[in-house]
């Protein structure tokens, strides 16, 4: 079918518009992904690495799978992160298909370098790419760093955002099984309230709380008010035993992402427990409290000693108390010291030799052993019962007899008369 000529005036710029839009629609599917940074140009300081927020933007209608690699100067560790915590090292990522409003899909990513240590001062260019793994689609970003060398002068921001601790004391003393109380200040520097969560890293078997000063109320986080400043009573608690020593303590305030640490020491000066047994206390057999002497012969006594604390019983003397004209010795008659039990697992022996008067009267009688050390000391009583002894019963039978003998002597005379 012809049309008039006029007509086909009509039909041109018709036919004209359509192919301007066919021609924007191809080069607009053209630009379906898309590789872009706010900003292309840093520049960094001595001591500063690079942390800059890029974007991938998909216009297709569904969502497409791209490999990032960077191309640039070596020994940068040049990266990328994902933008979300935690952070994450990625290599390959999946675009978010457009909208249904029209609107591209985008996927935010984290762009990391560190200069090396001896880098100078220059322009260094680095180029991120993002392609298809079947190469149809390429995108490209260029990125460009300027090294500095020293810090660049920043402006200092008005919004403070930091936690702040500090403790008068952070070295204390203190004995197994005993608390040991640290005072820590903390300071809100920032601009709004926020909530503290409290906590620490403890040796293996302690125990660790917090309460606010001058309170018995256990808390594991508390509000601190903008730019206010709060005290917290850290107790820590070492169990039964535990060795002599230096042990270090971690507490730890958090609040939001941010995390502060203080760093604590606790000393352990060790508390020494003597104790004294006889023999028939720690074996089961043997001496008892109740023992038998003679008088004026030497009895043997093993005292025994151990220690049930954690700190060693230093410089331990021995001394006795007793009845008059007795003697009470000690072999040894001193001991440098008696470590604890639990390390040494056997307890420490002396031999006490007891020896009552020569005319001790036969009976029971009190003897008191007494050990003392630098830090502790014990006593122990003992019955010593005396018997007489054979050569005073000797003398009484020669008694006896010679008196037998004088009365048969006198019976005799009488009789003869």
């Amino acid at each position: 079918m012809a049309f008039p000529s006029s007509k086909r005036f009509l039909l041109l710029p018709i036919v004209i518009g359509l192919g301007i839009i066919m021609v924007g629609a191809l080069a607009y599917a053209q630009q379906g992904l898309r590789f872009y940074t706010d900003y292309p140009a840093i520049v960094l300081g001595e001591g500063q690495e690079l942390s800059l927020t890029v974007k991938l933007s998909n216009a297709e209608i569904r969502p497409t799978e791209v490999l990032l690699t960077v191309n640039g100067p070596q020994g940068w560790n040049a990266r990328f992160e994902t933008s979300s915590y935690p952070q994450l090292q990625v290599e390959a990522a999946t675009v978010p298909a457009a909208t249904s409003k029209g609107g591209n899909g985008v996927l935010t990513l984290n762009f990391k370098a560190a200069p090396p240590k001896d880098t100078k001062p220059g322009t260094y260019k680095f180029t991120l790419t993002a392609k298809t793994p079947d190469g149809t689609e390429t995108a490209q970003c260029p990125v460009t760093i300027t090294y500095k060398g020293t810090p660049p002068v920043t402006t200092p921001t008005t919004t403070k955002s930091k936690l702040i601790l500090s403790v008068d004391y952070p070295s204390l003393e203190g004995a197994s099984g005993k608390n040991i109380q640290y005072a820590i200040q903390i300071r809100n520097d920032s601009d709004k309230d926020r909530i503290v969560n409290l906590s620490a890293q403890l040796p293996f078997g302690w125990q660790g709380s917090f309460a606010p000063e001058y309170q018995t109320q256990r808390i594991t986080s508390f509000k601190i008010s903008a730019n206010g400043t709060s005290r917290i009573q850290f107790t820590v608690t070492p169990p039964y035993g535990v060795k002599e020593g230096k042990y270090p303590i971690t507490f730890i305030a958090k609040a939001g992402s941010e995390t502060e640490t203080i760093q604590l020491t606790a000393v352990i000066t060790g508390t020494p427990n003597l104790n004294l047994g006889t023999e028939a206390e720690v074996t089961g057999t043997g001496q008892t409290r109740n023992v038998h002497a003679t008088a004026g012969k030497q009895y043997h006594f093993t005292l025994y000693l151990w220690n049930k604390g954690s700190a060693p019983v230093r410089n331990l003397s021995f001394f006795a108390s007793k009845p008059q004209g007795w003697t009470v010795k000690f072999n040894p008659d001193n001991i440098d010291q008696i470590q604890p039990l639990a390390e040494v697992g056997k307890p420490t022996t002396v031999d006490v030799t007891i020896t009552p008067a020569n005319r001790a009267i036969p009976g029971d009688y009190q003897v008191t052993l007494t050990a003392a050390g630098t830090q502790s000391h014990q006593q122990m009583n003992l019955r010593v019962t005396v018997g007489a002894s054979m050569g005073w019963g000797w003398v009484g039978v020669g008694i006896v007899v010679v008196v037998v003998a004088g009365l048969t002597g006198i019976f005799v005379r009488l009789g003869r008369r």
